[in-house]
């Protein structure tokens, strides 16, 4: 009786572990942001060492081999065309659909550019992939930290920066090809390009596939932060401005992700908020940080609170194309030093990375 006890007791710990290999029961695809080392430094595998290292701490339970798969790509290589980003993530796609990773739909877990290059994909995917692994490509539900697909100002920055850099060589590339040399001198803006806002908000943005884009926001500081707030419209994690993490349709400065609730969670009136109409179709806020900067999100770093959207929760169940569960453990309370303002916040997220906390508010 003690052994079958103990085969019972290995057997729930065997179906924990690949529940939790698992998000909300289906396999997962992660896909990384922009990285700008790529700009000056071509990586001869195309990003993939990049591309995988960029996940190494997020939590292992979401990185199981078996059902989970890393997209990455190379910063410098832009968007669209032939040799372009979304034709290098269709390259990867054909094996993974193949295989029937998303045959029973998966999840898809974006970080900040992912957003926008998944975004494309998805728009074209019948033209990237043909018609046979695009009718397998069953994504259930994208969920987008600190999703780049309305752009950043810091694009603009780069692209200003990038285009005087460029404009010795220009020059000088002019004198060697009269000379008869045809050499390359100066910076690609790869994806840097279709990051400024003015061309992200016109990347496939009439066909957005009516796919739940749930959205994780912050507006922490890095340690550079101090430096990059300023040149970004609204508030933002250091990188990524809430008018493009929340999902908003127009580049307007946001002070948080819906009209109701504050970044660190006090339940109140938010002038500076995009309304539910205001939001791209099938983008839902739901999980908003004040503390959580940009790059914490893919990464082992706890000690940020959290706060839960109940309207973006709403407005998400009440879509029509609902497909995974959203079950987020939240308390609310009136702080006594706060004239008893009332707040929402979730429970120990502070103890948590956000691995953890996507893991845990999903079903």
């Amino acid at each position: 009786m003690k052994m079958f006890k103990i085969l019972i007791a290995v057997s729930l710990a065997f179906s924990a572990v690949a529940s939790q290999a698992q998000l909300a029961g289906k396999n997962v695809v992660l896909i990384q942001g922009f990285l700008p080392q790529h700009l000056l430094i071509h990586p001869a595998d195309k990003g993939q060492a990049d591309g995988n290292n960029y996940w190494s701490s997020f939590d292992a339970s979401l990185k199981n081999p078996s059902t989970s798969k890393i997209l990455y790509y190379p910063s410098n290589y832009s968007l669209q065309g032939a040799n372009g980003i979304a034709a290098l993530i269709a390259e990867q796609l054909d094996p993974i659909l193949s295989s029937g990773h998303c045959d029973d739909g998966c999840v898809f877990i974006t970080h900040s550019t992912g957003d926008l290059v998944m975004r494309y994909v998805m728009a074209n995917k019948y033209s990237l992939l043909g018609s046979e692994l695009a009718n397998r490509f069953n994504v259930f539900a994208f969920i987008d930290m600190a999703g780049a697909g309305g752009g950043t100002e810091l694009a603009n920055l780069g692209m200003d920066v990038i285009n005087g850099v460029n404009f010795v060589p220009d020059v000088i590339e002019t004198l060697l090809e009269w000379a008869g040399f045809n050499i390359e001198l100066g910076l690609d803006p790869g994806v840097l390009y279709n990051l400024q806002p003015s061309v992200a908000r016109n990347t496939a943005v009439d066909n957005i596939p009516a796919i739940p884009k749930l959205r994780i926001a912050g507006t922490g500081s890095e340690l550079y932060g101090f430096l990059t707030h300023p040149l970004i419209k609204g508030a933002d994690d250091s990188v990524v401005p809430l008018h493009s993490a929340c999902g908003a349709a127009s580049d307007n400065s946001y002070d948080s992700c819906t009209q109701n609730l504050r970044m660190d969670g006090r339940v109140t009136r938010v002038s500076n908020a995009p309304s539910s109409s205001q939001l791209y179709n099938y983008h839902y806020p739901l999980i908003l940080s004040e503390s959580m900067p940009h790059n914490a999100m893919q990464a082992n770093k706890d000690g940020h609170g959290m706060t839960f959207a109940l309207s973006g929760e709403s407005l998400y169940n009440n879509s029509g194309i609902k497909t995974i569960g959203v079950d987020v453990e939240y308390y609310e309370y009136y702080d006594v030093w706060d004239w008893f303002h009332k707040y929402r916040v979730i429970s120990n997220a502070q103890s948590k990375n956000m691995g953890q906390v996507i893991l845990a508010s999903f079903e």
